[in-house]
């Protein structure tokens, strides 16, 4: 059993993966994978069960599949992004706004080859020296630290808005985060802003 290549150059395996991740993308909207059968999502997207099982053993191998995939999109999209979090937070945010059922998915059932998981590592594996450069003062076991404790602060109020206040426009959580990131830098002399 593999998976879908993302980008199949066949047309009916094109069809039929958009047909799998467009189904099973209306019903995480609707309930958590864990409430989700492999039969609610084939009868969906018009897929028998046995072209299903012929790439994915299970919904959540599904989910992986599409985190996968999610994964290279938002890595394109920090293409030669800075190295510092209030320029790529809302790059990110609206990238989570545009996929927003899938990452909420993602933060939801977390497990191997989860999506926030693999975001928060690669961020770190692409920023760490520039960060470390920016704070020389720091151990380098101090600027992991610093990096994690910053961006995991970041997907704290990505998750609380997608969870808790979904109503909330992308434009309105990257204005709260810039205030909160502005809050948090020692270096600023002006007050929170208003």
């Amino acid at each position: 059993m593999t998976a879908i290549e993302r980008n199949p150059r066949d047309s009916r395996l094109r069809y039929t993966k958009e047909c799998l991740y467009g189904s099973f993308l209306e019903l995480l909207a609707e309930k958590p994978v864990n409430d989700i059968t492999v039969i609610e999502i084939c009868e969906k997207a018009g897929v028998s069960r046995k072209t299903f099982y012929k790439y994915y053993s299970d919904q959540f191998a599904l989910l992986v599949a599409m985190q996968d995939d999610l994964f290279e999109d938002y890595r394109h999209q920090l293409e030669g992004q800075p190295a510092e979090v209030s320029q790529i937070m809302p790059v990110l945010i609206r990238f989570v706004d545009e996929n927003r059922v899938l990452v909420r998915a993602a933060f939801a059932n977390q497990g191997e080859g989860n999506f926030v998981d693999r975001v928060l590592d690669d961020l770190y594996a692409t920023y760490r020296e520039a960060w470390g450069q920016a704070n020389p003062a720091l151990s380098e076991a101090d600027v992991e630290f610093l990096f994690y404790f910053a961006v995991s602060g970041l997907f704290g109020i990505v998750r609380r808005w997608l969870f808790e206040h979904p109503e909330l426009t992308a434009e309105t959580v990257i204005s709260q985060a810039a205030a909160l990131m502005h809050v948090a830098d020692p270096h600023r002399a002006a007050p929170y802003p208003q």
